[in-house]
């Protein structure tokens, strides 16, 4: 899969830094192709120094990436207009998107944007690849077909529940009550 990565390059802590790289390398391992060359190495020094022709042509590659790439994950422990910037181009552009954040560093902006193409991930240090394991695996199932229906006021409160408190997308949810069904379902199983 093609997975675009970014995050915030001013004022990010160190330690936080350190983790787009493992998150680089842990994606990579799982046999991902991963853009990311923008952020590699980046110090908000050199951002200062471009001329704004510079800036644009690294912003014009950055667009072409997020439109080429297959999934977005992005490290969001450190508040950034730009990864917000990001964020709402992949969306708009129907990309998943996975943001990524550490323990007590969740973005509240973003709870309520995205719907089931957002998912919103809390990671550790030791954590990285399972969760990529795990959400990439999910978003793949988003990319394969979209489905798209109306529900009652009721029941997109109780999905929005089953998600606060089961910590788990709707769309996992409902997949998963689908999925219950085709194991017990006879009929299907003749037909198919």
């Amino acid at each position: 899969m093609k997975i675009y990565f970014s995050g915030p390059i001013s004022r990010v802590d160190p330690k936080i830094r350190e983790n787009y790289d493992l998150i680089i390398k842990k994606a990579k391992e799982l046999g991902h192709n991963v853009f990311a060359e923008h952020l590699i190495n980046k110090k908000p020094e050199d951002i200062r120094k471009q001329t704004e022709e510079e800036a644009i042509a690294v912003q014009r590659i950055m667009t072409k990436r997020k439109k080429y790439a297959d999934l977005v994950i992005l490290e969001v422990s450190t508040p950034s207009f730009g990864v917000g910037q990001e964020i709402a181009f992949a969306l708009a552009n129907n990309k998943q998107v996975i943001a990524m954040h550490l323990p007590r560093h969740e973005p509240h902006l973003l709870r309520d944007e995205g719907e089931d193409s957002l998912y919103i991930v809390e990671y550790t240090r030791d954590t990285i690849k399972e969760v990529l394991e795990d959400y990439i695996d999910i978003t793949k199932d988003q990319m394969d077909v979209r489905f798209n229906f109306f529900v009652s006021p009721k029941i997109v409160n109780y999905l929005d529940w089953i998600a606060k408190k089961r910590k788990m997308p709707r769309a996992v949810y409902l997949r998963r009550l689908i999925e219950n069904d085709l194991e017990k379902s006879k009929e299907f199983e003749k037909e198919d």
